[in-house]
């Protein structure tokens, strides 16, 4: 009751960037409880603590935008699609990234026994993928063609996409869940890459400044279209879900909402379409 309260969804709409410090307090908030709570393994409770702190904010947010979104239909013409939910979507950016960051400054700064423990679950994940000798890397490109890099990225991508909009849909604000753990991964992948750069320029401000600069640049060049694609997907379906649970189904505007909600469906596909492209074309070639 507290946590959810800290701050209005009028006041997180109007000034974004308040979900920054939301996201960084929240994800710092379910570490420490996760880690006395849940000792023995707290790496999904880290996510699930997270997402519970956010999830009331974010649905507040959601069913506000869709109200909004029924009076304007009512009563003028159709917002431009990104123009007429920018601030929601700025409100999951912001705070997408106060938890990136609280679980980078997380993984880099404290002690490895107490970081494998806190992360555990992404790192197993990870090494899934990549393998343990190429934990920071991108062992995709290295093990297969590009074509077949391009189609595993993009079934996983897209399995992330379907699972935020059924999160959302299904929970209302459900896909923080997504969002939360996605962001732990990039987290433990930034946060071991800018690592050992650090290990191999010897220390110092000016070592953790580079590697963090390249930690961002290797992440984020493909990663920026994904996670906005998986924002887009949230809101799709977050809006869809609150116009049912309010009945405004019964409304003939209610399928001008959901023609909007495709709208940003088919946007956020072909922004993971330009991420994944960016990943198997570009980073390769910029940090091989």
């Amino acid at each position: 009751m507290v946590l959810e309260n800290i701050l209005s969804p009028t006041h997180v709409r109007e000034k974004p960037t308040s979900a920054f410090m939301l996201g960084i307090f929240y994800a710092a908030v379910a570490v420490v409880l996760a880690y006395f709570i849940f000792p023995d393994d707290p790496s999904i409770s880290i996510i699930f603590l997270t997402t519970l702190a956010a999830l009331p904010l974010l649905i507040n947010v959601l069913t506000v935008e869709e109200e909004e979104e029924m009076e304007t239909l009512k009563i003028a013409k159709k917002m431009p699609l990104i123009r007429s939910h920018m601030d929601v979507f700025l409100v999951f950016t912001y705070m997408f990234f106060g938890f990136l960051v609280l679980f980078i400054f997380t993984y880099i700064f404290l002690p490895s026994e107490t970081v494998n423990l806190l992360f555990s679950k992404q790192i197993k994940t990870i090494t899934s993928i990549l393998g343990p000798s190429n934990f920071s890397g991108s062992a995709i490109q290295g093990a297969f063609t590009a074509e077949e890099s391009l189609k595993i990225i993009l079934l996983n991508n897209f399995k992330v996409l379907l699972f935020s909009l059924l999160f959302s849909f299904l929970y209302g604000a459900g896909a923080i869940f997504i969002l939360a753990w996605n962001s732990s991964i990039l987290a433990v992948a930034m946060g071991n890459f800018i690592k050992r750069q650090i290990g191999t320029l010897g220390g110092g401000v000016s070592a953790y400044f580079k590697a963090s600069s390249l930690g961002v640049a290797r992440y984020m060049i493909h990663g920026l279209p994904e996670i906005g694609a998986y924002f887009l997907g949230a809101i799709a379906g977050g809006i869809i879900s609150a116009a049912v649970v309010k009945s405004d189904y019964k409304d003939p505007k209610f399928y001008e909402i959901v023609l909007d909600s495709f709208d940003l469906i088919a946007l956020a596909v072909l922004l993971l379409i330009i991420g994944a492209l960016l990943e198997v074309s570009v980073t390769p070639l910029l940090f091989s």
